[in-house]
């Protein structure tokens, strides 16, 4: 990897850094809102010892056993950024001033800063890191439950640690908490998965070779074809698939309309396409 984009995701990573700060130091804290995770931890101490213990102590406490954990269980260069990105966080929230909020509506509060969190969450898993405590365990059991994406992880670890500030702050708090995880794991997985969605077409029809004319002359999309057979009358049938922008897929169903309106179309939500006529590979 190039020195130019190595540095370009470290200084990602420090934006995502300083987002999370901003929304743990500058919303949730001054709302008395445990969001989850260790800086929930850190909000519900800071609060109990009245300013004596700070966010950012507790965030660097307990990220000593996790970091010990996680030199085990990740690779070397999502251990760096984790790194990189928990000291980055501790640092602006030891030192960044508090900002005011832009409302005085608690609700419009929450919604904001679960979209920071989130934009901040998706930044470090996008890039196989994290800002250390709940988000570093997320990543260490995610190495081993593939089957469960990450934000989720980190949204069942985050509900525990809300039940716990639920007891400090009362069952209000658990109902804006619940508002910024859901906010905030929806906007990391679209950020983690990618927007760059597209519609994958099954197609079955008599007339399969004209419409793969219309899509590859008309469209400018590439079609693959593929030898089926029936499996009620065992007969011999062309399928295509491809892959379309939503815009394409409206205008490749009107054709379809025209030439054969009997035709069987299956459509599929894709969540990130790469290749040719789309976008290179990232990671």
């Amino acid at each position: 990897m190039k020195k130019r984009e190595i540095t370009g995701e470290y200084l990602l990573l420090a934006v995502g850094a300083f987002l999370m700060s901003v929304g743990i130091e500058s919303i949730f804290n001054q709302e008395h809102i445990v969001s989850g995770g260790v800086t929930g931890l850190g909000i519900i101490f800071e609060t109990l010892s009245k300013g004596v213990v700070p966010i950012w102590v507790t965030n660097l406490a307990c990220n000593i056993p996790l970091f010990i954990a996680g030199i085990k269980v990740l690779d070397r260069v999502s251990m760096r950024r984790t790194v990189f990105a928990t000291i980055m966080s501790t640092f602006f929230m030891a030192t960044l001033p508090i900002f005011p909020m832009l409302t005085d509506n608690k609700l419009v509060n929450m919604l904001l800063g679960g979209i920071i969190l989130g934009v901040s969450y998706g930044i470090f898993f996008r890039f196989k890191s994290s800002s250390g405590g709940a988000d570093l365990l997320a990543l260490i059991i995610g190495r081993y439950r593939r089957d469960i994406s990450i934000p989720v992880i980190l949204a069942i670890i985050d509900v525990t640690i809300v039940l716990a500030g639920a007891v400090c702050f009362g069952f209000e708090n658990i109902i804006y908490a619940a508002i910024v995880i859901f906010i905030s794991t929806k906007v990391a997985d679209r950020i983690v998965q990618g927007f760059r969605q597209g519609k994958l077409i099954f197609l079955i029809s008599e007339h399969s070779m004209e419409i793969k004319d219309y899509i590859i002359n008309n469209i400018s999309r590439g079609v693959t074809v593929l030898n089926a057979k029936g499996g009620y009358r065992n007969q011999d049938r062309v399928m295509i698939f491809s892959v379309l922008s939503s815009r394409q897929l409206v205008q490749l169903k009107d054709r379809i309309r025209e030439i054969d309106d009997n035709s069987f179309l299956i459509i599929c939500q894709v969540t990130d396409v790469f290749g040719e006529g789309f976008t290179k590979i990232t990671p």
